[in-house]
């Protein structure tokens, strides 16, 4: 029987996370601390796994997940030629408010912001998405995927895959956890977190 488990890690910390700024699917740098981050997904994964080489590696797109990815792969001794990219991965598009902080899109935005707040998850930012949009395509990653994956993403993408993956409604989704200092392991409708230090 095919062992179905997937490792998930989202991205390192970036310049525009320390900032609070929307990421999107811009990008900003890795910072020390998230350069720390992500080799240390790779070490807790080289004492989680056997066989680093006989598991799939896959990433968003994204310059900040690939470099994460690209980190924690040498930890395990696996090539950068080993990650695979998909597009489904990416994180939600934020459109005209990538690069804000919150506080600037709800002043600048005041309309959306409250058409936001009556429907957080199907309300589709200008130029951008919905996490219905992304959840859409979240799914479609799931039904695809198979065999053992390392799956390097994002916060809101990851917390959709683990939300779907349990089956919770949207608002329940939405509340879950973002951590860039753990990874969680997804098998037979299970799901763990498992922290890691950073260093």
């Amino acid at each position: 029987m095919t062992d179905h488990t997937f490792y998930l890690l989202r991205h390192g910390e970036t310049e525009f996370n320390v900032a609070g700024r929307l990421q999107g699917q811009q990008d900003s740098p890795l910072t020390a601390r998230g350069r720390a981050q992500a080799r240390a997904h790779g070490v807790l994964l080289r004492d989680l796994i056997a066989a680093p080489a006989s598991w799939r590696v896959v990433a968003s797109p994204l310059g900040r997940t690939l470099d994460t990815a690209r980190l924690a792969c040498a930890e395990l001794g696996l090539p950068e030629a080993a990650i695979e990219t998909d597009p489904r991965l990416k994180e939600i598009a934020y459109g005209e408010w990538e690069g804000q902080t919150y506080a600037e899109i709800e002043t600048r935005y005041p309309d959306h912001w409250a058409a936001r707040e009556r429907d957080p998850w199907g309300f589709v930012v200008p130029g951008g998405e919905s996490y219905a949009m992304l959840a859409a395509r979240a799914q479609a990653f799931l039904d695809a995927a198979n065999g053992r994956t390392i799956v390097v993403s994002h916060g809101g993408t990851g917390r959709v895959l683990r939300g779907l993956y349990s089956r919770l409604a949207p608002i329940e989704i939405k509340a879950l956890e973002q951590p860039q200092d753990a990874l969680h392991r997804l098998t037979q409708g299970t799901i763990a977190r498992i922290d890691h230090a950073e260093g």
